[in-house]
């Protein structure tokens, strides 16, 4: 069984890293957050941190505010990315499912002799190899870039948390996305449902606009969403330093206000809501979406007798 698992998660990740195109629009979400973070978002950003510092820092050195939220919005903006990549790269190798069902590779699959639940798990598994993969590699580019710009590179904790939070969210999406795959026959609708949720991601994620600047109805539903909470986990893993350094000397309520405004702690019902919660919520979407993918497939597997 094990070495059948293997061959079949090696076959998948093999499938979906030999098209190009299909690696390309999986990191298609990424690339335009760093566009949009590099000419229209991110000067606003650090711009709101420096006046934050002016206002309730006391007496500041501009330039050194300057740098320090520079790094600031960087670390942000890599826990943005980290989460857009769990979403779009998962979503993206699980289509090998939808594109095996439509060719009729699935039912030759079915018909050799291993599980149909190990067939699942194997789409699963590979979602995860190579979204982990991905984000490990995205990790890595990022805190060199960050390091080149002179900014401080994290502690090995919290890139130890990090890596923790990118098997965590990987793992809950590829299980998702593997949820939705199932009621999709072909290709060309699950092309259209990458794009519509390839969009839809940066906004639920309050990546493209942080959460202060979305309608109070909108940003008290996506509190309610796993994307949210998952990149309000990265945000905080990713920026605890620099928002250490960058508003040492300025009140608590200052540091936690602007938190809630980027999203990086999640309010609901008048408190902030406990990291330790937001983990538990996560795993348990993931863990609902495999119990529906087991029911769903075992109702399938006896009609098709």
């Amino acid at each position: 069984m094990v070495k059948k698992f293997y061959y079949l998660t090696k076959r998948n990740c093999l499938v979906f890293l030999r098209d190009k195109g299909a690696v390309f629009f999986s990191l298609l979400s990424m690339l335009i957050v760093l566009m949009l973070m590099g000419v229209f978002l991110g000067d606003m950003n650090e711009e709101h941190v420096v006046s934050l510092l002016e206002e309730y820092g006391g007496v500041r050195d501009l330039a050194l505010d300057e740098a320090h939220a520079k790094e600031l919005v960087q670390y942000w903006t890599l826990a943005g990315i980290l989460i857009v990549n769990a979403v779009t790269v998962t979503l993206t190798v699980v289509g090998n499912r939808v594109a095996d069902s439509s060719d009729g590779k699935l039912a030759s699959l079915y018909s050799a002799p291993v599980s149909r639940g190990l067939v699942a798990f194997s789409y699963v598994a590979s979602a995860m190899l190579v979204g982990v993969f991905m984000c490990v590699l995205t990790l890595g580019a990022a805190l060199c870039y960050i390091a080149a710009t002179g900014g401080e590179l994290l502690s090995l904790a919290a890139l130890g948390e990090i890596l923790l939070l990118v098997v965590l969210n990987v793992g809950v999406f590829a299980a998702m996305m593997y949820l939705f795959a199932i009621f999709v026959k072909s290709s060309s609708a699950w092309s259209g449902f990458g794009t519509v949720i390839g969009t839809l991601v940066g906004f639920v994620g309050a990546i493209y606009l942080p959460m202060g600047n979305l309608p109070e109805g909108v940003a008290t539903a996506l509190k309610y969403l796993p994307v949210l909470h998952g990149a309000s986990l990265m945000r905080v893993a990713c920026c605890g330093q620099a928002l250490e350094t960058a508003f040492a000397g300025t009140p608590e309520e200052v540091v936690l206000g602007y938190q809630e405004y980027m999203g990086i702690q999640v309010e609901l019902g008048g408190k902030m809501v406990n990291p330790s919660f937001q983990a538990l919520f996560l795993a348990g979407c993931g863990i609902i979406a495999l119990i529906l993918v087991v029911l769903v497939q075992g109702k399938r597997e006896v009609s098709d007798r």
